[in-house]
């Protein structure tokens, strides 16, 4: 496993972008309903539904006539009449990426802090809440259970929902979602997923009636525990404005950001 002060700001990135990749791997092992193109230019993820969710470019590395790749890209996916994010990192390239992609059509919209934290070194904050019981995904229940207020959460849509319910239901040993109940409702998500010798933290959700609560903090204290326990040193996340208060309170540290631009 490897620890976070052993690892320069560029390879803490790419280790946040590896990890998100083959998590995308993965979910295409777990469903017809989408398909990975990992080639030599260009990571990317494909399928029939319209959300962003599952149409998404998460690398690109340029060849020298990178107008014409960039615009047969788009192109591919305005042939299927999907909307799709185009997800650009530092080292991506050509290095105007971002500009072209506005050229071109792709509105950008909010970026994503890359975050790190040594979990060697974390502690909990507070005492467990009482009332919050958190319990692994094991069965195609609980996964309902973990969609639904996962997609209550980021307001995905329903339509979304069996398909994210057959992923989230599949067992690995390096991936574990977790739900946070109280008195039996579904109110908190998380997912750990072992990648590259880092812990990717992902869906970190809680409902908007019972945020401000603790309940974040306290899911992802026991995330970052049970990670330390299976040995990991490195915990890596993206996270939106909204949710880098919480991260930074935990002792999680910005290295960078990840640009998104999207076409409808």
């Amino acid at each position: 496993m490897i620890p976070l002060k052993e690892l320069q700001v560029k390879e803490v990135v790419q280790l946040t972008q590896d990890n998100m990749m083959d998590l995308m791997r993965f979910w295409s092992r777990f469903t017809n309903d989408i398909q990975v193109i990992d080639g030599e230019n260009c990571f990317r993820v494909q399928s029939s539904l319209p959300h962003p969710l599952f149409n998404h470019i998460l690398k690109t590395i340029s060849p020298d006539n990178s107008e014409y790749f960039i615009k047969t890209l788009i192109q591919d996916y305005k042939n299927m009449h999907v909307p799709f994010l185009w997800r650009v990192w530092e080292h991506d390239t050509p290095q105007n990426l971002g500009e072209k992609l506005k050229e071109f059509g792709g509105e950008q919209i909010r970026s994503t802090s890359l975050m790190a934290l040594d979990i060697d070194n974390f502690q909990p904050l507070s005492d467990p809440i009482p009332e919050l019981i958190i319990k692994p995904v094991r069965n195609k229940f609980d996964s309902k259970r973990f969609t639904k207020c996962c997609s209550t959460a980021f307001e995905i849509p329903e339509f979304l929902s069996e398909t994210l319910t057959e992923i989230w239901s599949k067992q690995h040993v390096n991936l574990e979602h977790y739900v946070g109940y109280v008195n039996g409702t579904a109110v908190a998500t998380a997912t750990i997923f072992y990648s590259n010798g880092v812990a990717g933290i992902y869906n970190v959700a809680t409902l908007p009636e019972f945020q401000g609560k603790g309940i974040g903090v306290e899911m992802m204290t026991a995330i970052l525990l049970i990670a330390k326990l299976e040995g990991y040193k490195t915990a890596v996340l993206h996270s939106t404005l909204v949710g880098l208060r919480l991260y930074e309170r935990l002792g999680f540290q910005s290295y960078g950001e990840m640009r998104q631009y999207l076409f409808l």
